[in-house]
């Protein structure tokens, strides 16, 4: 069947201090969709909230702007069956996708963007609600402290072990099972399965569970259309407490070492932030590499937490209701 190509034409607009891009469709229309005169980058990772096809899948084809536009490449494949993500290059462009960004080599910056999204066997754009656009601009950088914050705030996020799950591959399972607890507690629905999270996560490409944004568009898949998810790096911890003040926990990545935590994680490894302790400088955090779900609910010195996590980029997925 002929692959079905729709523009996904919209506008940028920054989410109160957050700084992902949005764009909503607005009409399959032909063409692709481009922006360009964008402050310089030379990382972009693109994130969906979307309804998974009933059958057939969605394609999304990234190409940047340096000194000439780049080929498109192949970013992800996003199925009913299943999702992969994919090592491409364009050699010529100084341009590489892998896994869950693209990537602008041998210090070359991009200043624009396209998208393309093709529907292909049978799946429809109209299961779209959103995409979120992240590029590495510069940004200030915020101070690393608690003291602008006054009050401590702790969100009710049941705890979830990874190594109680019932896979094989549990230990591997951080990701999913990190957004499975956020889910249940945003929709207060105990029933959803991180089991059945971390299939519909599983980056068929790499073998791996960790995919960002896989991982960020199977929780839009389970809240409905009514939220945006989406993964960005922050520039500071501020970004996070504004979140939790609104009710929304936050899922970070974060590399060891991190006194007080279960394993080593020196590969890097995906939590939930639930709460800050301003008296005692705390980051209260959601685990799931402790051994069981009572034992996940822990607190890490703010200083430690921060630099485990600007060893990852200060990765987040964010979720937010929209008003």
């Amino acid at each position: 069947m002929k692959a079905l190509v729709f523009c996904l034409f919209g506008m940028l607009m920054s989410i109160g201090s957050i700084e992902a891009h949005m764009m909503h469709q607005k009409a399959p229309i032909a063409g692709e969709w481009k922006e360009e005169n964008l402050n310089p980058f030379d990382e972009l990772m693109l994130s969906w909230n979307a309804s998974r096809p009933a059958k057939g899948k969605f394609l999304f084809y990234l190409s940047v702007k340096t000194d000439a536009w780049s080929p498109w490449l192949l970013y992800a494949s996003w199925s009913s069956e299943g999702q992969s993500s994919f090592l491409n290059s364009a050699p010529e462009s100084s341009v590489k996708v892998f896994q869950d960004a693209l990537e602008v080599l041998d210090g070359k910056q991009a200043i624009g963007f396209q998208i393309k999204v093709v529907a292909e066997e049978g799946a429809s754009l109209k299961g779209i609600n959103a995409l979120h656009v992240y590029t590495n601009s510069d940004r200030s950088q915020e101070p690393q402290k608690l003291d602008s914050f006054a009050t401590s705030i702790h969100l009710k996020v049941s705890g979830l072990s990874q190594m109680t799950v019932d896979h094989m591959r549990h230990k591997d399972l951080c990701s999913p099972t990190s957004v499975t607890a956020v889910t249940r507690y945003l929709k207060n629905d105990s029933t959803i399965n991180p089991v059945d999270v971390a299939q519909k996560v599983w980056d068929s490409g790499f073998d791996i569970y960790g995919n960002w944004v896989f991982n960020v568009a199977q929780a839009s898949a389970e809240l409905g259309p009514e939220w945006n998810c989406w993964v960005e790096r922050l520039n500071g911890f501020e970004t996070i407490c504004k979140q939790l003040a609104q009710g929304n926990p936050v899922v970070v990545s974060v590399k060891g070492p991190l006194s007080g935590s279960a394993l080593p994680y020196a590969k890097g490894h995906l939590m939930v932030v639930t709460g800050y302790d301003f008296v005692n400088q705390k980051v209260l955090c959601m685990d799931p590499s402790f051994p069981t779900d009572q034992a996940t609910e822990v607190s890490y010195d703010f200083s430690d937490f921060m630099q485990a996590w600007n060893r990852r980029g200060k990765v987040a997925y964010i979720f937010r209701k929209k008003s």
